[in-house]
């Protein structure tokens, strides 16, 4: 491996961090140029929350691809489809009309329950977990839809390990599990939004990311595209001992860590010396 030295480095910061949670933690990075990275608990089992839905977003526009769904349909949400918990759409005082595409985008953006679980039913938790067999995520499973308390009590939970996520994402990126999806779930997810892995790089980067949070659990996973050295990244945390706000917030540092390193990587030739920015006269 490369820039060995420093990579350690970052092996030994993130375990220092991770040992040091209120809870348990893992996190996983690869550099998407040269493909190296390091990952602690990288292997280990966390509920996903919303992270998840990158996963439904690659199957539903995969059965598009396919012919089997028009993104462009329109769909009329009345209030008996409404969900619980993160989003909008339950909140809103008419029914209204959008298209999959829409209701696919705020599934995304703001997390929305009520469009994952149509989308859910649309691109269907047997079909999900084939393509995720497909792409050789075995650690990766959608067990049930968002907010059903009866399968979270009986375990059926959705789960992905920090390894899993940044190999989903370093899929998306070499244009898997087809170039047109691939596109499609890099530009929905790279919308703006609110989020530890955001809230860790300097403002102005472009990120393609999906954040999850439930009780006692909060992760994020996602790609920031340096100029040189794009990353993928995850960050996964469950059995918090502290509240939501103090989970979040260690995983901003950790991305924080993250980010350091690999600045360093983009900015340096391969001895590790800075090279200057190019500038015309």
């Amino acid at each position: 491996m490369s820039n060995a030295g420093l990579w350690r480095r970052l092996e030994s910061r993130l375990s220092q961090m991770v040992d040091g949670f209120a809870g348990v933690a893992g996190a996983s990075v690869k550099d998407l140029s040269s493909g190296d990275g390091v990952s602690v608990r990288g292997d280990e089992q966390f509920p996903t929350a919303s992270t998840i839905k990158i996963h439904v977003l690659t199957q539903l526009f995969s059965r598009a691809e396919r012919g089997e769904l028009d993104l462009s349909k329109r769909i009329r949400l009345t209030s008996e489809m409404f969900g619980a918990g993160s989003g909008v759409i339950h909140y809103m005082e008419n029914e209204l009309e959008l298209s999959l595409l829409d209701i696919a985008t705020l599934m995304i953006i703001v997390s929305d329950n009520t469009a994952t679980n149509m989308c859910i039913d649309l691109a269907g938790i047997e079909g999900t977990n084939e393509l995720l067999d497909t792409m050789g995520l075995k650690s990766t499973k959608l067990r049930r839809k968002m907010m059903d308390s009866d399968a979270i009590r009986r375990g059926d939970e959705n789960v992905s390990t920090p390894n899993d996520l940044v190999a989903m994402l370093t899929l998306l990126y070499s244009g898997n599990p087809s170039k047109k999806v691939a596109e499609q779930v890099l530009h929905i997810i790279g919308k703006p939004k609110s989020a530890t892995i955001n809230r860790g790089v300097p403002s102005g980067l472009v990120v393609a990311n999906k954040p999850g949070g439930m009780e006692r659990v909060r992760c994020d996973a996602g790609i920031v595209f340096l100029e040189k050295n794009p990353y993928a990244l995850s960050v996964m945390t469950n059995f918090g001992l502290e509240d939501g706000v103090k989970q979040e917030g260690f995983i901003v540092e950790v991305v924080k860590e993250i980010h350091q390193t690999m600045v360093a990587f983009d900015s340096t030739n391969e001895f590790g010396l800075g090279v200057p920015k190019y500038t015309s006269r």
